[in-house]
C-alpha cells in the first residue's frame, strides 16, 4: 500500500511539473508556433523548420543541398615508370579533371531580433557536415595501368591506374554569423526573408583516399595563395517562410 501511494504521488508530481512547464512555455511564448521555409542561394536549396524561443529569439534548424555543379579543366600529369623514375622529370601528358560542388549541410541557427518591432535580425549558429567543398575526379583511358601524379596548382595528387580522385576539404563544424530581414515563423501566413552572412570554415586543404596532400615545389602559385586566404564561405539566401501553427 505504501509503495502504491509513493508511486501515485510521484506520478501526480510529474503531472504537476509537466503542467507547470507547459504553462511557463505558453506564458513566455516559447515553442508555441512552428514555421517552415524553402530558400535558394549560395548554399543551394535550403529547407528549414523554426520555432520561437522568446519574443526576441527564433531558432531554426535546416538542411541545405548544393546541386552538382561541375567545372572541367585539363591538368598536367607526371608519369612515373615501373622503376620509380619519371621520364626526364618533364610533364608527359594531361588529363581532364572535373570539380563537383555537390554538397549537403545541416545547420542550427538563432535569429536575434534586437528591436521590439520590425523584422531586422542578427543570426548566430553553426553549420555541420558537408566538409567536402569541391570534389575532384578524373580518368584517362590511354593512361590505364599507369601511376604518377596530377598537378593542380602547386599540389600533386596521386594518379593510380590512370584515375585521380580527391577533395578540397574544410572544417566539419563551421560557426556562422549573419544579418537578415524577415521571420522564419511569420506573424502572417507567409513571409519573405533575405539573409547575408559567412561560415567560418578555416583554410581549405586537399585530401585523397590516402590522406592530406602536401604541396609541391612551387611557392609562387597565385591560385593557392588566394585559397589560403579564403577562410570563410559567403552565404546569401532568399527564403519564403510559412506558418504551420
Amino acid at each position: 500500500m505504501k509503495k502504491f501511494i509513493l508511486v501515485l504521488t510521484a506520478v501526480v508530481m510529474m503531472g504537476v511539473q509537466a503542467a507547470s512547464a507547459d504553462s511557463f512555455l505558453k506564458s513566455h511564448n516559447m515553442f508555441n508556433h512552428l514555421g517552415v521555409s524553402v530558400g535558394v542561394g549560395t548554399l543551394g536549396v535550403s529547407v528549414e523548420a523554426a520555432t520561437p524561443i522568446t519574443r526576441f529569439i527564433q531558432m531554426r534548424a535546416g538542411v541545405h543541398f548544393m546541386p552538382g555543379f561541375h567545372v572541367n579543366e585539363s591538368a598536367d600529369v607526371y608519369i612515373t615508370g615501373t622503376n620509380g623514375s619519371s621520364y626526364g622529370g618533364n610533364i608527359d601528358d594531361t588529363i581532364d579533371v572535373e570539380g563537383s560542388m555537390k554538397r549537403t549541410q545541416g545547420s542550427i541557427i538563432f535569429n536575434i531580433y534586437p528591436f521590439p518591432v520590425g523584422s531586422f535580425y542578427v543570426a548566430a549558429g553553426a553549420f555541420f557536415g558537408g566538409a567536402d567543398l569541391v570534389k575532384v575526379t578524373g580518368t584517362s583511358q590511354h593512361l590505364r595501368g599507369v601511376d604518377g601524379n596530377v598537378e593542380i596548382g602547386d599540389y600533386r595528387i596521386p594518379l593510380k591506374d590512370g584515375s585521380v580522385e580527391g577533395s578540397i576539404r574544410v572544417k566539419k563544424f563551421r560557426p556562422y554569423l549573419g544579418l537578415g530581414w524577415g521571420r522564419p515563423v511569420p506573424k502572417r501566413l507567409l513571409n519573405f526573408n533575405v539573409e547575408l552572412g559567412v561560415q567560418f570554415h578555416g583554410k581549405p586543404h586537399l585530401y585523397t583516399a590516402s590522406g592530406e596532400v602536401t604541396r609541391g615545389v612551387e611557392e609562387d602559385d597565385d591560385f593557392q595563395k588566394i585559397m589560403d586566404k579564403i577562410t570563410v564561405y559567403p552565404v546569401l539566401k532568399f527564403t519564403l517562410a510559412g506558418k504551420i501553427f
